[in-house]
């Protein structure tokens, strides 16, 4: 069983667990596997929001994990460093479960999140995405713009020159508070 199907198998069966319907909100290598790259290994399932019933049921050390190889990791919506508005824009994924609703934040907003760590992963994952012509660079850059927070901190500006400049081949500036390719 590939990733994907190991991923989809894990969560039909936190669907089947659970008596009530629970919306998670995944970000992060998780989101990038449900919608955009089913061949994209993650081990974990960043969701914010989510109740302690589901990390009982399928965090790290839980039962479920331990036969699915995958957990669910519960993120601050604090530790997620995209615009406010991030949940509006995360889309449904059907994955014909009954009680439990997916949801995957927009790829964009996945990508200024792991702006913030810039680790190894983080930049595989970026330079995948953009190799495979998921990412929309302008958009990029607007949503970057819409992160006002995040604009204030120079290590998260600085990864984000330093990832326009690595991955993207662009030139990131910032003046007066706004990114802008040179």
């Amino acid at each position: 069983m590939d990733d994907y199907q190991q991923i989809v198998e894990f969560l039909k069966a936190i669907d089947e667990a659970i008596e009530e319907a629970v919306a998670l909100y995944v970000i992060g290598g998780g989101s990038i596997t449900l919608a955009l790259d089913h061949l994209n290994r993650t081990e974990d399932i960043d969701v914010v929001g989510v109740g302690q019933n589901i990390i009982d049921l399928a965090g790290k050390q839980s039962e479920l994990a331990k036969k699915y190889n995958v957990y669910i990791q519960k993120i601050s919506e604090i530790g997620f460093t995209a615009p406010r508005d991030w949940r509006d824009r995360a889309k449904q994924i059907n994955l014909g479960l009954s009680k439990l609703s997916i949801f995957c934040a927009d790829i964009h907003d996945v990508i200024l999140g792991k702006l913030a760590r810039m680790q190894q992963k983080d930049v595989d994952d970026i330079m995948s995405l953009y190799e495979k012509n998921y990412l929309d660079i302008p958009y990029l850059l607007q949503r970057l713009n819409d992160n006002k927070k995040e604009l204030l901190n120079i290590e998260y500006r600085n990864n984000a020159k330093l990832a326009f400049e690595q991955i993207f081949n662009k030139k990131l500036i910032f003046r007066e508070g706004q990114a802008k390719l040179t």
